[in-house]
Parts: structure tokens; C-alpha cells; sequence
């Protein structure tokens, strides 16, 4: 028989990092195993499920790299829930409860309140035929209950966990058709993994005490039973569960962040399991070869941002400084660095790409991209800070920066009428070694030589490397913030 997995979201919220990792395990087990994964929309909550939030676990999902062989949606099936629910009414394995939601309500509140455990009181359960004919006359709504016998042990074998047993006790009387005909997320559930064929549930272990209440429908509806494993929990460093409180904890928000998703993928997958030979850093192919549920680990995974941190920067360093640049220059427009209509112009291109390379090594998410170019891309220095202007005060600062610039100039008249100028790091070290050289005598060094340069050049005091911020500027650019600081100096004399 072939494997077959499901995942199965519920669109009442964007995916979460720990439904997303629930999704990569399903869609690892199945391509280990030779299997199918079905994408399953559990979208029975009417009030709170949304196609937009669909939409966005369909986008997040394409985003990782997952894909699957079936797809489906419970709002369109209902009529399927109703024949099985009306074949357990036939069959007296389940009966009509005609409990308004305020007794409900206020059963549980006494049973609580007791310190007992909230479980129906079978008020509904031996209602005789008469009764229940004159409930239906007066029009009263009703919900479908599942009988569940005392005295049973609801035992099953987890394929990460081993023998896990519940008592049917604990459990009562089960809605499964809601009183507006809307099917319980568990009824739901047992039908359609019977349906479509599930053979392997792989899911969070907050699922657990679910799957109690669906191996009794499996058994009561004579469907074949499939195998469940319980994935732990993803806590934060604290030790509390994953949460907003603790950095992002949607795949969209890491994806706007900046993080890769053959990076997200990576570090997902080694929440809870490890390959036997422990190595960390792998694509989604590779892993589909080394993935096994038996080595799922049963105990909590700790979500560690550093680590998710490293394992981008590795994955960034991976890209060509094109590919880098294509991926960073979204970041430049959404801070307003460039706009939208410059992504296309040659020159513009030209120093996203020179950016790209010369702080590849820095990044850990591209969102930290625009930081380090901030001011790199206009044409002019729009101010200079407090700190800036004291340096520009000195002495020796105007001296600096007339060599500096003499020898600019020179290196732009050595190119064949400026055309095809190919102005690098290495060029822009040798310019300020070239600078300090002729400035010996005068014995300018140090802060004296370097700071000057770059407040003429960036209008700050602090900021990347020097020769990557002359080599991304260009020689132009930078002769027209070299002659601006200049004029600065001497207005303010």
C-alpha cells in the first residue's frame, strides 16, 4: 500500500512556524517513504476561517518549497459528514442532544468549579422516541452525540512516543454534527482520513487527546486505523510555548525579515529530529533522503533565533552577488533607499550589486541589507553629523582630502574616457594608502587620515569598511562628496 499523508490547516490565521515545521515533516515522510501528501483545508469554523488566510497558507507553503498530490476542502464536503453522521444515529451509536449552549455553559462552569473534569452528563442520551419526536416538532435545534461506552481503554502504538492510553472515562459523550449541521473537528477529521485514504498521521502533540475520541469513530464506523505519530512542541528559550513575544512566529513575518527559505526549511527540520550521521546544513532534497520517523525525538524543541540566524548567513553566502542583489533590492525600496522606477537603471544596478558582494559576509537576514548601504545611494551627503562636522574642523582635515581627492581624479582620467570603469575594494584601499603615503611628511595617520576620508564620503563618523563604501559609491560620486565637504570646510571656516 502506498504511504499516504495529509496536512491539514485551518485558515483562521497565517502559518504558524510549528504548523509549518508539522507540514515539512508530513512532506518529508512522504517523499522518504515513496508516498502521496494531500493538502487538506479544514475550513468547517465558518466564523472564523477565511480564503484569505488560505491563500496565504497555500503562498507560505509554495514559499518553502512544499508541494502536494491531492488537495481538498472540508466546506465542500459536507454532505459526506451527514451520511456518516445519520449512519452512527441509525446504528444508535450516537443520538440527538437537544442542550441549549447556556446549560452547556454553565454544566462546565460547576463541573470546574467542582474540580471535576467537564464532560456531558448524558442528559440527551436516553431520551425515548417520543421525547425526541416532540423536541423536533417544537423545532429545537440539536447536536449529534457520540456514545462513548465506560469502562473501556482506548490504547494506540505512537510511532515517536510508543503505547500511549486513555481511559474512556475522562472522555463523555462527544459532539460530532453540530446543531447547525456542521461537522466536529474531530468527526470531520476520522471521515476524511477514511476518505482519502491516510494511512500516517503525523501531527502536534496537542493532538493527542484527539486522537482518543478518533480511534472510537475509526472503530464505530468500521474504517481501518492509521498510523499516528505526536510531534513535541516548539518552545521558546524561556520554555513557554512559541509566541510572537518570543521574534516572529509566522512563516510571512520571517520571510519579510529576510531570512531564506532554503534556510527556513533547514533549520525546521532539525526541530526535533537529526539525521544519524549529525550534520545540520542541507536542502529540502537531501533531507527527504536522510528523514525517518523513528528519529524523531519525543522531547521539546527549543527554537533558538541565533541558530536560525547562522544558518541563513550560511545560505546568503551560498548566492552569487547577483542573485543577492536581486533578493536585497526589495529591502532598498521598501526602506525608501531607491525607488521602485531606479531598480532598473544601470548605475543603480551596478552598486546594489557591488553592495551585495562587499557585505555578503556581514548579513545574517537581508532585511539588515539597507543599514549597511543607508546613504550610499543618494547623490549628494544630506547632512553631516555633530561628531562629523567637529572632525572636519581640524587642521588637518582639508589637506586630507585635497590629496584624497587629487588622486581620485587621476584614477578616473586613467580609464579610457571614463567608459567602462571597473573601481574596486582593492582600488579603494590603494587610494587611501596612496593618500596617507603622500601626507608622510606631514605626519597625518591614523584617525587623522582615515576620518576625514570617510565623513566626506558618508557625512558619519561610524559605518562599513572604507574601501567597500569608496568601491560602492564609485569614483564619481565619490569626487562629488569629496568637492561638497570641501565647500562645507570652507564655509564653515
Amino acid at each position: 500500500m502506498t504511504p499516504r499523508f495529509r496536512f491539514a490547516p485551518s485558515p483562521t490565521g497565517s502559518l504558524h512556524i510549528g504548523t509549518a515545521r508539522t507540514a515539512l515533516f508530513n512532506w518529508l515522510a512522504a517523499k522518504s517513504m515513496g508516498g502521496k501528501l494531500i493538502l487538506r483545508i479544514e475550513d468547517t469554523d465558518i466564523k472564523r476561517s477565511s480564503a484569505a488566510y488560505e491563500k496565504s497558507i497555500i503562498k507560505d507553503l509554495r514559499w518553502l518549497g512544499l508541494d502536494w498530490d491531492e488537495f481538498y476542502r472540508q466546506s465542500e464536503r459536507t454532505a459526506i459528514y451527514k451520511r456518516s453522521a445519520c449512519r452512527l444515529l441509525d446504528e444508535n451509536k450516537a443520538y440527538r442532544c437537544f442542550c441549549p449552549p447556556e446549560r452547556l455553559e454553565s454544566l462546565k462552569k460547576t463541573q470546574y468549579a467542582d474540580g471535576e473534569i467537564s464532560k456531558y452528563d448524558n442528559r440527551c442520551r436516553n431520551l425515548t422516541g417520543a421525547e425526541i419526536e416532540k423536541n423536533l416538532k417544537q423545532g429545537k435545534k440539536f447536536a449529534v452525540r457520540f456514545r462513548v461506552e465506560d469502562g473501556m481503554e482506548i490504547a494506540f502504538s505512537d510511532l515517536i512516543r510508543g503505547k500511549i492510553s486513555f481511559k474512556s472515562e475522562v472522555i463523555g459523550d462527544f459532539i460530532i454534527l453540530k446543531s447547525d449541521n456542521t461537522p466536529s473537528y474531530n468527526f470531520a477529521v476520522v471521515v476524511d482520513d477514511s476518505d482519502m485514504g491516510i494511512t500516517h498521521i503525523l501531527r502536534g502533540e496537542d493532538h493527542i487527546t484527539n486522537t482518543a475520541r478518533q480511534i472510537l469513530l475509526f472503530r464505530s464506523l468500521g474504517f481501518r486505523l492509521p498510523s499516528f505519530a505526536h510531534l513535541s512542541m516548539i518552545l521558546g528559550n524561556d520554555g513557554s510555548k512559541l509566541s510572537k513575544r518570543h521574534g516572529a512566529a509566522a512563516v510571512g513575518d520571517f520571510r519579510d525579515e529576510g531570512y531564506l527559505a532554503e534556510a527556513m526549511v533547514n533549520y525546521l527540520s532539525i526541530l526535533s529530529w537529526s539525521p544519524r550521521d549529525s550534520e545540520e546544513i542541507f536542502s529540502i532534497s537531501k533531507i527527504s533522503d536522510k528523514f525517518k520517523i523513528e528519529d524523531i525525538s519525543k522531547s521539546p524543541a527549543f527554537f533558538d533565533m541565533d541558530k536560525l540566524k547562522w544558518i541563513n548567513g550560511i545560505y546568503i553566502r551560498r548566492k552569487s552577488t547577483e542573485e543577492l542583489a536581486d533578493l536585497c533590492t526589495p529591502y532598498l525600496v521598501k526602506e525608501k533607499i531607491i525607488d521602485k522606477k531606479d531598480i532598473e537603471n544601470e548605475s543603480i544596478r551596478s552598486r546594489i550589486v557591488k553592495s551585495a558582494g562587499a557585505f555578503m559576509n556581514n548579513l545574517k537576514v537581508l532585511g539588515e541589507f539597507p543599514g549597511y548601504v543607508q546613504g550610499l545611494f543618494e547623490e549628494k551627503i544630506a547632512c553631516y553629523s555633530k561628531v562629523a562636522s567637529e572632525v572636519l574642523k581640524l587642521d588637518t582635515s582639508m589637506p586630507v582630502l585635497q590629496v584624497f581627492l587629487d588622486g581620485l581624479k587621476a584614477k578616473l582620467n586613467s580609464f579610457d574616457n571614463n567608459k567602462n570603469i571597473d573601481f574596486n575594494e582593492e582600488d579603494g584601499k590603494n587610494l587611501i594608502n596612496m593618500t596617507g603615503e603622500r601626507l608622510k611628511g606631514s605626519k597625518i595617520k591614523g584617525r587623522l587620515l582615515y576620518m576625514p576620508i570617510r565623513v566626506s564620503v558618508t557625512g558619519k563618523t561610524h559605518g562599513p569598511e572604507l574601501p567597500k563604501v569608496i568601491s560602492i559609491l564609485g569614483l564619481e560620486n565619490c569626487i562629488q562628496r569629496v568637492n561638497q565637504t570641501l565647500e562645507y570646510i570652507k564655509d564653515n571656516k
